[in-house]
């Protein structure tokens, strides 16, 4: 009997009286297989709809339950993935995968006809999934108060995603047999990969069974192969496999098969294995502790795959695997102090990946991803990369409305740059004949990841006369969704570059220095042996350290692109000072996105208003600083600011950044006179800056935040005041004699610290309590002062005595 089945009434019932459940088992105990199979048959839903985040586990769980209906996969029980479609009018058991979901939920939003979604593996937070959950909470509260939903994973952050959606939550018991844990501590972690090696020979020979070793990704995986080749010339009864998510599926099957009886296997594994995939034999597991991460790098717009450590979620679903059919083992590279210091859970695609995809479809359901139901919601910096980079695919216009070409993108259930791509390469073959097969066979590379040479035109002619099994799978893909014949004796590849562009307007280069700068303002690096020579680059792929090194491109001149693709150009008339000239540049230039392509003296006149945003320019660049008068005016900003803290509903936020932002509304007009830049430092900063106040707030502020503060001497001593902490009043001693209490500011909200002075102005006591002061340490400062002030009042009751600024002849 398997776990899930001691909760299965439990679940129906919440099921039944709830919108949405939440359902915690780990791993083994049917969740992905026995329970969705089970509710198929229960009768009450017309037609289950399970979303796995792997293709590689719904390919294998759907047809394992075909395989328990004794029917062939289509039938009862559907799958639904990218390039595998097996579905028909007698599927009730829909397995799908990556956007399947959501492109289902967008062509119809009601979801006609299914009953129930089931989010599987939640806990892996694919961006996939986050989008799909969205959109399918909103048909629950707006179309379908009938349609239930399932969210479950073996290992969740119950509590939170229980508050985030509202719902019960059912726990079963996996069924895990013990495992013992085993690390193995490294000395380099630099080295780890090297380290690995040995501990897969010291389990061989520690135990018995079948090993699963995780690593990072197929380059380690190649290491780790062909460095056992010796260990396994001795060992004729152990095999290696190989199992990631891009292999063939006859390899993938072999990876999973049970050994023939007497024989051991090596399954060397990405984190693929780590959920919903039986692998038969296994109670040994090696576990790197790595994990290839796909971490988005916002200054390059370029998804860099990392090497880093898993959490400790990851590494717990790990080590069951060697506990599901009898008990296990897992060796971990590391200390066990260092595994207690990793992060609880992994970070959610949501928050460090390209968001362009969610927003594009965002557009298309008709709502901000603000308004979404997301349990993460992202960073504006990265709304603000996404917003750009659709714009510049003519997804949306600037002011965020989706185009018609958006919607086009969005139903081709693809990346946007890659539908992009696609679709203005058809649109663009009239004009340019052959490259839609172009953009297909561009596509292809991609998607295949192939090794080819880092310039693009070598790379697609290569393939084009030679090319491997998994990027002619691809290309026929592609030309079949573009409608067209993969079969060409020649590639148009003179249009290679537009093709590019159409995908990666961003990473269009032109040298700087060195190396090049990008469309989108970032630097990168030169390569070491292709385009030494090259002005201007249409870069496919970037990576390595900060995304800064190209890896495939192909040389392109702009009046090329400008011809075919002139919305990626922009003409404007720009005015900026050149300090180190000493004049104003007025210029019509044209910008490829951040860079100049050509600039030449401006045709229309220099006016007052191109003068001044040159010199707002300036000043946003360098600060206030730039001013001379800027230590002058330091204090009042400070006032200005501890009015808006203290009293916001009457002062507006007076920050610098608040300041420089506001730029256009304050200063503006105090520099339509100024025509050059010692004019400029020169300015009246201080009476610029009071005009953010009217007369009666200017009044307020002095009310509030006195300049100077009257004591009982008669004399006005200023102030210094601070953003944090008390204002300070330095003054001499004898200018406060009577006085009892330090004196508050700001209706009582800020406080003053009182630094009394010797007749010399050296300080002689810090106090904010003057009448305790007086009664207690003032008889030591008396009795040194007398003798060395002689002439000055040094009472001895000064909490009564009259206040001075004299010496005592002439009072």
């Amino acid at each position: 009997m398997l776990p899930i089945e001691a909760v299965f009434s439990e679940l129906v019932d919440h099921l039944n009286t709830h919108e949405t459940v939440l359902l915690q088992a780990p791993p083994g105990a049917g969740k992905s297989t026995w329970l969705p199979l089970n509710l198929m048959k229960s009768g009450q839903y017309q037609r289950i709809v399970m979303l796995e985040p792997r293709r590689l586990a719904a390919r294998n769980i759907a047809q394992y339950l075909a395989s328990q209906l004794n029917e062939s996969l289509g039938q009862q029980v559907g799958l639904r993935i990218r390039q595998e479609v097996k579905v028909s009018e007698q599927t009730r058991l829909e397995i799908v995968t990556e956007g399947m979901l959501t492109r289902m939920i967008q062509q119809d939003p009601e979801l006609t006809g299914i009953d129930l979604l089931i989010f599987d593996e939640f806990h892996e937070r694919s961006l996939a999934a986050d989008t799909a959950l969205a959109f399918a909470l909103e048909t629950q509260a707006a179309l379908r108060d009938d349609l239930k939903i399932l969210v479950m994973s073996a290992t969740l952050d119950s509590e939170r995603y229980q508050t985030f959606l509202q719902c019960p939550l059912i726990c079963s018991e996996g069924r895990s047999f013990p495992i013992e844990q085993k690390y193995i501590p490294v000395k380099d972690e630099s080295q780890w990969l090297m380290q690995i090696v040995p501990v897969i020979r010291q389990a061989l020979k520690e135990e018995n069974g079948s090993i699963l070793v995780f690593l990072p990704g197929q380059k380690e995986i190649r290491y780790v192969a062909n460095a056992l080749q010796g260990v396994l010339d001795s060992e004729p009864k152990v095999h290696i496999a190989t199992l990631f998510g891009e292999q063939d599926k006859s390899a993938q099957q072999a990876a999973i098969a049970p050994s023939p009886d007497g024989e051991r296997k090596i399954v060397l594994t990405t984190n693929v294995a780590e959920t919903s995939l039986t692998i038969e034999g296994i109670r040994v597991v090696v576990d790197s502790g790595k994990r290839r991460a796909a971490v988005f790098n916002l200054k390059t717009g370029v998804t860099e795959l990392k090497t880093v450590s898993i959490s400790r979620a990851s590494a717990v679903q790990r080590a069951g695997r060697a506990g599901r059919i009898e008990p296990g083992v897992v060796y971990r590279l590391g200390s066990q102090a260092l595994f207690e210091r990793r992060d609880a859970h992994d970070k959610p695609d949501i928050l460090s990946s390209d968001i362009s995809g969610l927003i594009l479809e965002s557009k298309v359901w008709g709502t901000q991803i603000s308004d979404l139901p997301l349990l993460d919601m992202p960073t504006g910096a990265q709304r603000k990369q996404a917003e750009q980079l659709l714009i510049n695919l003519e997804a949306i216009d600037s002011q965020g409305k989706l185009m018609n070409l958006g919607k086009r993108m969005q139903q081709m259930g693809s990346e946007p740059r890659f539908a992009h791509m696609l679709l203005k390469a058809q649109a663009l073959e009239a004009q340019l004949t052959g490259i839609t097969l172009l953009a297909c066979y561009f596509m292809a590379l991609q998607d295949s990841r192939v090794k080819c040479a880092p310039e693009l035109s070598l790379a697609l002619n290569q393939l084009h006369h030679n090319a491997p099994q998994t990027f002619t799978k691809q290309l026929k893909y592609w030309c079949k969704r573009a409608d067209i014949s993969h079969k060409t004796n020649e590639l148009a590849l003179e249009h290679l570059a537009i093709v590019v562009a159409l995908a990666y307007p961003d990473r269009l280069a032109k040298r700087r220095g060195n190396g090049f700068v990008l469309a989108n303002g970032a630097g990168v690096n030169a390569h070491s042996e292709f385009w030494q020579d090259s002005d201007y680059l249409a870069i496919a792929e970037l990576g390595g350290q900060q995304g800064q090194t190209i890896f495939s491109a192909t040389e392109f001149h702009p009046a090329l692109l400008e011809a075919v693709l002139p919305y990626l150009f922009e003409q404007k008339t720009v005015c900026e000072f050149d300090q180190k000239q000493t004049q104003f540049l007025h210029q019509d230039r044209v910008y490829l996105g951040q860079w100049v392509l050509s600039a030449k003296p401006s045709s229309s006149p220099l006016n007052e208003a191109a003068r001044t945003q040159a010199w707002v320019s300036i000043i946003k660049e360098k600060g206030l600083s730039v001013f001379s008068a800027y230590g002058d005016v330091e204090q009042l900003l400070i006032r200005m600011q501890l009015a808006a803290q203290h009293c916001p509903d009457t002062f507006p936020t007076s920050t610098e950044s608040d300041l420089i932002a506001d730029l256009s509304q304050w200063l503006a007009p105090f520099l339509s006179e100024v025509k050059q830049y010692n004019q400029l430092k020169k300015l009246d900063l201080k009476n610029a800056l009071l005009t953010r106040l009217d007369w009666q707030k200017q009044q307020q502020l002095n009310t509030l935040l006195p300049e100077r503060i009257k004591v009982p001497s008669g004399s006005q001593i200023r102030v210094e005041y601070q953003l944090e902490g008390p204002a300070r009043l330095a003054v001499k001693m004898q200018e406060v004699y009577g006085m009892l209490q330090s004196p508050t500011l700001c209706e009582g909200k800020v406080s003053v610290l009182m630094e009394l002075l010797s007749p010399a102005q050296r300080p002689l006591q810090l106090t904010q309590d003057l009448a305790h002061f007086w009664q207690s340490s003032y008889k030591d400062v008396q009795k040194e002062m007398k003798g060395r002030y002689p002439k000055h009042f040094w009472p001895d009751d000064p909490a009564t005595a009259t206040a001075t600024n004299k010496v005592k002849s002439r009072m």
